[in-house]
């Protein structure tokens, strides 16, 4: 018999591997300086990246911008590239970028992409948590931000605020100050643009594509949380369809076999409704990983919507 697991049970697995970074003494940009004091060598980089910072008006906030540029960008110097912006880059940035690269050398006729991880200045892994459970989540649950502020404040010994329903302010702050920043620093095809996210980030994706749509072309949703909210995002998709004709977008789900069921039952779910409505312009696949949970899924779903996104 297959093994279901609650929501709730899972955070409690995870929590420890999330933030491992917080149960130290020191930031991990401070651990990197007193490794590199210590053996004389400097930290280990991934090539063809650099970080931008600039203050957010509209979140309040230093954000931490991670970038990825193609290995021809110097070189041609006339071309413009589709920039794909994902969530979470204070995690991700670093693997995903590396997996980017992989497509680069030796060309494997994949197109070039200008690769965005939204990140935040944090002391540890620990505010990535809180921020992220604010911005990514469309509405305020009560539960989850007593959970979380329970949770960071046993590992941390500080105490938080944690207040989940962020999300149109976060999204404000993508189409009004983020999108116009890479787009005048960068040469970026305005054409196309690719939105992703794993997990919260996930639901934070289906939630742009249901009330934003003009704002990308593409669309990844790695193991989405659409449970949340009581499920508001089959209201969202509900209330577009009953307005719209069309949906010009392309997406990819996915979702490990061993997690969650609902969360499986959810993304299929999903994936079923919206090829229902038979849009022209919508293009929608999605993958179960059998053998996978929400954890070690993260890099086969990474690399499944960069493969399929980027046809």
């Amino acid at each position: 018999m297959k093994k279901h697991y609650n929501p709730r049970s899972i955070l409690l697995i995870i929590l420890p591997a999330v933030l491992f970074v917080a149960f130290a003494p020191v930031t991990f940009s401070q651990q990197l300086k007193d490794v590199k004091e210590t053996t004389g060598y400097p930290p280990a980089t991934v090539p063809n990246t650099e970080m931008r910072s600039f203050y957010s008006q509209i979140l309040d906030r230093e954000m931490n911008i991670f970038v990825k540029l193609p290995v021809t960008y110097l070189l041609n110097k006339e071309k413009k590239y589709p920039a794909w912006y994902y969530t979470d880059g204070n995690r991700a940035f670093s693997m995903i970028a590396n997996m980017v690269s992989i497509f680069e050398i030796p060309p494997q006729g994949q197109p070039e992409i200008i690769f965005v991880g939204i990140g935040y200045k944090l002391r540890d892994m620990a505010d990535w948590a809180d921020y992220r459970t604010r911005d990514l989540t469309p509405v305020n649950e009560p539960s989850t931000d007593e959970y979380w502020n329970k949770s960071l404040s046993e590992i941390t010994g500080r105490e938080f605020n944690v207040k989940s329903g962020g999300s149109d302010k976060f999204l404000d702050f993508i189409a009004k100050e983020l999108i116009p920043f890479i787009e005048s620093n960068y040469r970026v095809s305005t054409g196309e643009r690719c939105l992703g996210g794993y997990s919260y980030g996930g639901l934070f994706s289906l939630y742009t594509l249901f009330t934003r749509p003009e704002l990308f072309t593409k669309y990844f949703a790695g193991s989405p949380s659409i449970s949340f909210g009581n499920g508001l995002l089959f209201d969202l998709e509900n209330k577009f369809a009953s307005t719209h004709k069309d949906l010009n977008a392309k997406l990819c789900m996915t979702v490990g076999g061993k997690e969650d069921s609902v969360m499986v039952a959810d993304m299929n779910r999903m994936a079923a409704t919206l090829r229902s409505r038979n849009y022209p312009g919508l293009s929608v696949e999605s993958f179960v990983f059998p053998d996978e949970w929400h954890q070690s899924c993260m890099p086969a779903a990474f690399m499944r919507g960069l493969v399929v996104l980027n046809k």
